[in-house]
């Protein structure tokens, strides 16, 4: 009988154990999942956007030829300088890298 009583105590402990356990024992916290970033947030995107908005500029006679060359061939360099960057994150990659650093893409 005292047994039983034993086993029905350790039994109602541990059931209160489970029970009270996500109430005292702080969880672990669930990290969010990774997103790429927008565009707009790169700096190739930012690059391309700009060329994009020279060009409408242009067409709407808000730029002269003169400005627009002048900003489409700074704008260019910069978007060439990063198409060897991660094309996800837009982070420089040397020419060995294989991932990048930043955010692990595979080149």
């Amino acid at each position: 009988m005292m047994l039983e009583a034993l086993a029905a105590g350790l039994v109602a402990v541990a059931l209160l154990y489970l029970v009270l356990q996500p109430l005292v024992v702080p969880g672990a916290v669930v990290a969010a999942p990774w997103e790429p970033p927008e565009a707009e947030e790169t700096t190739r995107g930012r690059a391309l956007l700009a060329l994009k908005e020279i060009e409408f500029d242009r067409a709407t006679g808000k730029l002269s030829d003169e400005d627009y060359h002048a900003l489409q061939e700074r704008y260019e360099r910069a978007a060439i300088a990063n198409l060897a960057g991660c094309q996800r994150c837009g982070h420089a990659l040397a020419d060995a890298d294989r991932f990048c650093g930043a955010c692990g893409a595979r080149r």
